[in-house]
């Protein structure tokens, strides 16, 4: 019993820190904020950060291996097959994805916030639909890199607006929309 309070108590402060994390990030850059304001912020001892975590990169490391574990696992859920037979599935998978993580995936795509981390999740992504892209489109393989540019920062800039303006709408309506774009353009 006694085991998972620990865990509970683990998960909770694991969950202010990141809260407190994801606040620091909107305000400065990640290599400007210290154990002790987040500690402060948050209202722990920094011993108890450092139970958890070596310093603040660290910590940021491991939050970022977290989500990207995370994503992984949603992404390697669709194969080729399934994009050529429901690409909606997948698109409405990741706005869930990130209205999940909305507090961390828009600190993260914020002025001061790690491009790098998103260009990884972009990266896993690109494989996903460079299979696809060789298996059913059957298009010039040396074209793919600007068909994949094109679509990823198409997906970012949505995922920014869309936070931009406090996530009005569903995870559905926004997979729709990407779709139809993807699709058919803006022409229809």
């Amino acid at each position: 019993m006694e085991n998972k309070k620990m865990d509970r108590r683990v998960r909770k402060t694991r969950m202010q820190l990141r809260a407190g994390l994801t606040q620091l990030m909107r305000e400065k850059p990640i290599k400007d904020i210290t154990v002790r304001e987040l500690a402060q912020l948050v209202d722990i001892n920094r011993c108890t950060f450092y139970l958890h975590y070596r310093d603040i990169y660290d910590m940021v490391e491991q939050v970022e291996q977290e989500v990207f574990d995370e994503f992984e696992e949603i992404v390697n859920t669709y194969s080729p097959e399934d994009l050529e037979a429901r690409p909606l599935s997948l698109l409405l998978a990741l706005f869930e994805f990130f209205a999940a993580n909305a507090d961390l995936s828009s600190a993260f795509l914020g002025g001061n916030g790690d491009m790098a981390f998103f260009n990884k999740l972009i990266d896993m992504i690109r494989d996903r639909v460079l299979e696809y892209w060789q298996r059913e489109q059957k298009k010039d393989p040396e074209q793919f890199d600007y068909y994949f540019s094109f679509l990823a920062s198409g997906f970012i800039g949505t995922i920014r607006e869309w936070f931009a303006r406090d996530m009005k709408e569903t995870p559905a309506q926004m997979a729709a929309m990407a779709e139809q774009l993807v699709l058919y353009g803006m022409g229809r």
